[in-house]
């Protein structure tokens, strides 16, 4: 028994934001953190807690985008995917739990 391959479009979506927000802030650390780090120099304190926090965030995004890059492969869309149109009727009615008679 031959099952079908079930397509979820959120994950591909979210691995490609999840990309976009990635490059980003490496594109931010490139031109502009030293900046930002610079701007604490009243208070070596939060300096060194701001370059912790960068080391930190640098460290996961790297196994982050990698897991988005390969999630984005092997969920990839398929293009001959049908469309189907919902009716207003369908997608405007309550549910029939939400906030019945019983409600307070």
């Amino acid at each position: 028994m031959e099952r079908e391959r079930m397509h979820y479009p959120l994950r591909y979506r979210r691995a490609r934001s999840l990309l976009y927000v990635i490059a980003l802030f490496w594109l931010w650390l490139w031109l502009g953190s030293a900046a930002s780090i610079a701007a604490l120099h009243h208070s070596p304190v939060h300096a060194v807690l701001a370059m912790y926090a960068l080391a930190v965030v640098v460290l996961v995004s790297i196994p982050a985008a990698l897991l988005a890059a390969v999630r984005m492969i092997l969920t990839h869309p398929r293009r001959h995917a049908v469309v189907v149109p919902l009716n207003a009727r369908q997608t405007l009615e309550p549910a029939h739990w939400w906030y019945g008679e019983k409600a307070s």
